[in-house]
């Protein structure tokens, strides 16, 4: 089970960002111990990291309802294509 703390750790090294900077742009998903974190800027990435360390990454044309839909019916994005 991950920790927020942990989630921090993997959106900011997902997204190239600081931990300061995914505290700043994140938000917790409460009902599903999921953090939510969007780049707030024009074509700005988003991602949703659920308490199990799985990821959906969207970019800046998904809107957040879309997003997490997506994340509760199991769509995930593997961690090898952020690696590229």
């Amino acid at each position: 089970m991950f920790q927020k703390y942990e989630q921090i750790k993997l959106a900011a090294k997902l997204l190239h960002l600081s931990e300061v900077e995914v505290d700043e742009y994140g938000d917790n998903i409460s009902d599903i111990g999921a953090l939510y974190v969007s780049i707030p800027e024009k074509g700005g990435a988003s991602i949703i990291i659920g308490n199990d360390g799985t990821v959906l990454y969207a970019d800046s044309s998904v809107g957040y309802s879309r997003h997490l839909h997506e994340f509760n019916t199991g769509r995930r994005t593997p961690l090898e294509e952020f690696e590229q």
